[in-house]
């Protein structure tokens, strides 16, 4: 397995001998006008440029997954420099609808007790993306569906990996980590929120239950450094990370940076 961090919640998966495109988000950098209720109401969006091409980064994709369609996990750029007879991974019918809407031709539906590709099994893992009576209000007035999803990847040979996609630590992350028994977790945890919303991915405290939960497993934390609505940033895990002493679990990647498993 072969894990690269590309821009945010954008990362590239090697996985028995595939190459799955997850979340691709192709902004140049200050693109989008600034989030007036969060953290940085000023910060016009992403935040950083992208560490490759869209080119280099769509380079011997075989499959995109899709976690949901928040324009910083799929944006107009992507769509554009995306092939669209990729296989895609939705998280259920009705972003498989807009998938298809968009142009793709071959769009799948990730089911919970797993889908088949290639001598590879999907798992979709159902993720809170906030709590629902703080955040309800604020995806209403963005016209964006709350719904999101985590994945877990298995195939014979290769680590088990669940990527938690957009939530924050409830039942469901618990459950997934301890009935799949990840090697690999890929957290983003850069504790999103808007003003009254609460945390709408993990933070710090998080990625510590992430690493009580399944001690035996490394943790990698993106969706850092790329969106005002982040509260923390790499620095602030890499603290925390020392602090509680979880330098040789967790991995926090810089961004073009490739972690080989």
């Amino acid at each position: 397995m072969k894990f690269q961090q590309i821009r945010g919640a954008t990362v590239k998966i090697s996985y028995n001998q595939k190459t799955f495109l997850i979340d691709p988000f192709f902004a140049p950098k200050d693109t989008y006008p600034p989030l007036k209720e969060c953290r940085h109401p000023d910060l016009r969006w992403p935040t950083v440029n992208l560490p490759l091409t869209p080119e280099e980064i769509v380079a011997g994709t075989d499959a995109l997954i899709i976690t949901h369609l928040h324009p910083d996990h799929l944006d107009e750029y992507a769509l554009k420099a995306l092939p669209h007879d990729l296989p895609v991974f939705a998280q259920d019918g009705i972003d498989a609808d807009a998938l298809k809407n968009f142009g793709f031709q071959h769009v799948h539906v990730l089911r919970d007790d797993g889908i088949s590709f290639d001598r590879i099994t999907l798992y979709r893992v159902e993720g809170l993306h906030g709590h629902p009576e703080t955040t309800q209000k604020y995806y209403n007035e963005m016209h964006m569906r709350a719904e999101a999803c985590g994945i877990v990847f298995k195939a014979e040979g290769e680590p088990v990996f669940y990527l938690a996609g957009d939530t924050i630590w409830y039942e469901k992350v618990e459950q997934a980590l301890k009935n799949f028994t990840p090697a690999v977790v890929a957290l983003n945890a850069a504790d999103a929120r808007f003003t009254d919303s609460g945390s709408i991915i993990m933070g710090l405290e998080d990625i510590l239950k992430v690493c009580q939960t399944a001690p035996e497993a490394k943790i990698i934390i993106t969706h850092l450094d790329a969106v005002p609505h982040a509260v923390i940033g790499r620095a602030d895990v890499r603290e925390y990370v020392k602090t509680h002493r979880l330098q040789n679990q967790v991995l926090i990647p810089q961004d073009g940076e490739i972690i080989n498993f």
